[in-house]
């Protein structure tokens, strides 16, 4: 379908090159889309009509006449009656940011986990938009004749129906998430440490994921190749880890796909260590990586813990420097590696630097708390430090495994006995 993209920077916006061409980018990876030309416009405040000035509607309406456009996408969020308006003045199908992702998502999906999700995006974004699905609208009979009483709107109808799939699909999905919780309960009872890669889509976390021994999985040069998590396990037999292969982060994540996608993206936050993939070839690396710890934190992963964070600095092969700094200030550069996963560099450095941080200051050590003591409790379960538990009279004794950082941290905030 010909296609025109716009990008929207509002007045005070800095970097308009870097939204342009990241939004290009993300149009770009659709297949089906024949991108014909793509602008920025500047807005100094949102039309709650049309979203953009109508000026720049005029203008827009003139270059997708005269060059048969059937596809309008904008960078921005619409609500359901600008996009209708929009349509309805361009005469063409006008898609927002969220939808366009939506549509990628929906065009990736290979296993059922995935589908689900991307199902559950699609009628969550669909369900605040039913304004825009119906011109009739005119409500339905009830009753028999011309006595019944005014029926239900058809747009009534068809958000109830929108909520029942949506309680149809969470539940298989709630089952999905307790099967991790199994998986991640037995994973932890044989103290075997997970290690996930996020990143920026398309910064190589597939193609790292592959240079390690074992499973294979797809990787592409495109954006969002991996939707449904990957996992195998890796090390020595008594240094063993489990890698996670995630979903890559975009600016701007749809909330919607935040909301479906949590039994796959909650992962991370269990995990011992979090390695940040970083395509260093790429002109706008350290916006990229900002959106990346922004998210972890938007998910509940705190990025000030930086003994949980390692960053790859990955395609040094075709990037023009080779060495780059922490592009987390916190991080020291013995947790900062540099590699080309395509062309198999630097990566018995990363396999022992990872190695090293999730075993160099683990211990193992019982404590016993009051059972009274919830506080303790809560802190110690949440951090998924406790191993196993068992309850004596009025004590719990606890076996921990943890580092020394972890331990210092429990005792500025509680006093514990050691056995």
């Amino acid at each position: 379908m010909r296609t025109y993209v716009i990008s929207i920077i509002f007045q005070g916006q800095s970097s308009s090159y870097y939204l342009k061409d990241e939004f290009l980018k993300l149009a770009s990876s659709l297949s089906a889309l024949d991108i014909r030309d793509s602008s920025v416009l500047r807005l100094s405040k949102i039309d709650p009509a049309l979203y953009i000035s109508k000026g720049q509607l005029q203008r827009i309406r003139d270059f997708v006449s005269d060059n048969d456009i059937g596809l309008v996408l904008f960078d921005g969020p619409l609500t359901p009656i600008q996009q209708r308006n929009l349509e309805k003045k361009l005469v063409v199908k006008v898609l927002d940011r969220t939808g366009l992702v939506l549509e990628i998502f929906g065009s990736r999906a290979k296993s059922r986990e995935g589908m689900l999700q991307v199902e559950l995006a699609h009628l969550l974004h669909q369900k605040s938009r039913l304004v825009r699905s119906w011109t009739h609208l005119e409500r339905q009979r009830g009753g028999k004749g011309f006595l019944g009483g005014p029926g239900e709107t058809q747009i009534e109808s068809d958000r109830r129906n929108l909520a029942s799939k949506i309680v149809n699909i969470e539940k298989s999905i709630r089952k999905v998430r307790n099967t991790r919780g199994v998986q991640r309960s037995l994973r932890q009872k044989k103290n075997i440490p997970l290690v996930s890669f996020v990143g920026y889509t398309n910064a190589g976390k597939s193609t790292l994921f592959n240079s390690f021994p074992n499973k294979k999985t797809k990787s592409e040069n495109r954006l969002f190749s991996t939707l449904d998590p990957f996992l195998k396990r890796c090390g020595l037999p008594k240094k063993e880890y489990i890698i996670s292969d995630t979903v890559g982060f975009i600016r701007n994540l749809p909330t919607s796909l935040v909301v479906a996608f949590r039994a796959t993206l909650e992962e991370i936050g269990f995990s011992d260590l979090i390695v940040h993939v970083v395509d260093v070839s790429d002109e706008y690396a350290d916006k990229n990586a900002e959106v990346v710890y922004t998210t972890l934190e938007e998910l509940g992963v705190d990025t000030a813990n930086e003994n949980r964070i390692i960053e790859v600095h990955n395609k040094i092969d075709i990037s023009e420097q080779q060495t780059f700094s922490p592009f987390l200030k916190s991080l020291t550069k013995n947790k900062v590696f540099s590699i080309s996963a395509e062309k198999k560099r630097g990566l018995e450095k990363l396999y022992k630097g990872i190695e090293k941080n999730l075993y160099k200051h683990k211990v193992q050590e019982s404590i016993v708390l009051d059972v009274n003591e919830t506080e303790k409790l809560k802190w110690l379960y949440q951090k998924q430090l406790v191993k196993s538990s068992e309850l004596n009279e009025n004590n719990i004794i606890l076996e921990l495994t943890w580092d020394s950082d972890e331990k210092k941290k429990f005792s500025q905030s509680f006093v514990e006995t050691v056995l």
